[in-house]
C-alpha cells in the first residue's frame, strides 16, 4: 500500500463519491471490479494512501470515469 497521507479527500476522490452517488455504486461494486479490499478502495478515495497511477485507472474505470492521463 502507499504511504499514509491523513483524510483529506482530494478534487479526485471528491468525483470518485459523487459518480458513486450517481450511479448507486458501492464500494464493494469497485472492490469486486478492481480486485482490491473494500478498505483499500474507501482509503484510496478519502486521500489517507497515496497510490500509483495505475491503481487510481483501475477505480477510474470501474466508476466509468476518463482516466487521470
Amino acid at each position: 500500500m502507499g504511504a499514509t497521507l491523513g483524510k483529506h479527500r482530494d478534487a479526485w476522490g471528491r468525483c470518485c463519491k459523487a459518480q458513486m452517488e450517481l450511479n448507486g455504486i458501492s464500494l464493494q461494486d469497485i472492490a469486486d471490479s478492481t480486485g482490491y479490499s473494500r478498505t483499500y478502495i474507501s482509503s484510496i478515495i478519502n486521500g489517507r494512501v497515496m497510490v500509483p497511477d495505475e491503481t487510481k485507472e483501475k477505480v477510474e474505470k470501474a466508476l466509468g470515469l476518463s482516466t487521470t492521463k
